[in-house]
């Protein structure tokens, strides 16, 4: 199992566990490999999914990430701890590290959750479920997890999944924006809780369902509200032909909406990696860093 630990927990005891765990690690890789993918409703790609569906999907998965060579990979939509556990099991030296059990939504039977799972020494994961501000409840939360890159040297990454643009848009971007709030609140905490135990970096990826750039969403603040407190973008000056991650269908035009935006970090390459029809109907992003 991973290890999961409620924030309070941790800031109480990170003073006298994270350092020994520093000192000790491995010189850092040339380079960090982080991938985010939303894996459409994992396994089965529908809540109530057969199991000849499920095991279609589940070997469409595995075949896809066999092909790619990354160090850590943010999930969305998947079904629970065990099903992100069998997502990556084809990666040779992956574990979980954080997966939710956000409640299902109104009118569904099974959770839409979010994953953390790497191959990096971990200092800390967890999830938190957004809380209800207002009239505003949003839907899910995100996975959280500190890892090790070199001593006194730290990633803080976090995976999300915001609200869909299935309702009233004026209502969907208010819940987005409430999350990002609360995301960024939580970044805050964070910092403090790891600035002393070295420099951080950070990347917060997943499915944002809105862009910065996009005209739909001109009104929006979510993605720019992380721009402004230092992050910048993956897809920065990548033509929109290039980062569909969202083929067109019957309801709705090819959108970008899986991100992944970086602080303290040198991005040396973003792509969409071609995961199959059979695996997801979002494909899969990956992100290159100089380490």
């Amino acid at each position: 199992m991973p290890r999961v630990i409620p924030a309070l927990l941790f800031l109480a005891a990170i003073s006298s566990h994270a350092p020994a765990q520093i000192t000790s690690s491995p010189a850092p890789p040339p380079s960090l490999r982080a991938a985010f993918w939303n894996i459409q409703w994992f396994p089965g790609r529908s809540p109530n999914a057969s199991p000849g569906a499920e095991r279609a999907q589940i070997a469409a998965v595995q075949n896809d990430l066999r092909a790619q060579n990354f160090d850590l990979l943010g999930m969305e939509e998947v079904r629970d701890f065990e099903h992100a556990a069998i997502a990556v099991a084809s990666l040779p030296g992956f574990k979980v590290d954080a997966c939710s059990n956000f409640p299902p939504r109104e009118g569904q039977d099974v959770g839409q959750q979010v994953a953390l799972a790497s191959r990096l020494p971990s200092l800390g994961a967890w999830v938190e479920q957004w809380k209800t501000s207002g009239a505003l409840t949003p839907p899910r939360g995100f996975a959280f997890a500190a890892y090790q890159l070199a001593p006194r040297k730290l990633l803080l990454v976090y995976t999300v999944h915001l609200k869909s643009n299935r309702g009233e848009i004026a209502e969907d971007i208010a819940i987005r924006s409430e999350s990002m709030r609360q995301l960024i609140e939580h970044m805050a905490a964070m910092r403090r809780a790891y600035a002393p135990l070295g420099e951080l970096s950070w990347l917060v990826g997943g499915d944002f369902n809105t862009a910065p750039d996009d005209a739909r969403f001109a009104s929006e603040g979510t993605t720019r509200s992380l721009l402004d407190t230092g992050f910048r973008w993956g897809w920065e000056n990548i033509p929109f032909a290039a980062r569909i991650t969202l083929p067109p269908d019957k309801l709705f035009p090819a959108a970008c909406f899986d991100h992944v935006f970086y602080r303290g970090l040198t991005l040396q390459k973003a792509s969409v990696i071609p995961t199959s029809r059979s695996s997801s109907d979002h494909r899969a992003i990956y992100a290159e860093f100089a380490n």
